[in-house]
């Protein structure tokens, strides 16, 4: 493409960095919504916990920092009352809900039960779901939003 004057050239770098910045601007509004579970439906909330893999000196006192999945880490708390997984799945539900007592959650692992939250009155929303624990069983989480 060959331009015969500046004017030109000035029109075809103009359009380019438009097209840039709308691109950036596109992507930007996209990039932050993606992902994010909306606070008035339980079933996304609760997925979007209990599917989530974080480091596992994150959550319990261990040198090794390799990945491991919140389901197993809220198995191995209700079993043996190790790590802090209850207390990272709490830090989620306050900093996602933004009210206290807004939710209710009970989790239950091999007939013991932990419950998190303090919601009172008719749900908005509610879920229940198991999820399955790598060395066996499944988590049931009951997940109540008010």
């Amino acid at each position: 493409m060959r331009l015969k004057d500046k004017r030109g050239l000035t029109a075809m770098v103009d359009a380019m960095i438009f097209v840039v910045v709308m691109g950036l601007a596109v992507s930007a509004m996209f990039a932050f919504s993606w992902g994010e579970p909306e606070p008035d439906d339980a079933a996304a909330v609760s997925d979007c916990i209990f599917t989530a893999k974080l480091r596992m000196n994150d959550v319990l006192a261990t040198e090794e920092s390799g990945l491991v999945s919140l389901t197993d880490m809220a198995a191995l708390y209700i079993l043996t009352g190790e790590g802090a997984a209850v207390g990272y799945i709490e830090g989620v539900l306050d900093s996602l809900m933004r009210k206290p007592g807004s939710y209710s959650m009970d989790v239950a692992y091999r007939g013991t039960t932990v419950s998190i939250g303090s919601g009172s009155g008719d749900p908005a929303s509610s879920s229940h779901k198991e999820y399955v624990v790598t060395y066996g069983g499944a988590v049931e989480v009951d997940l109540r939003l008010y």
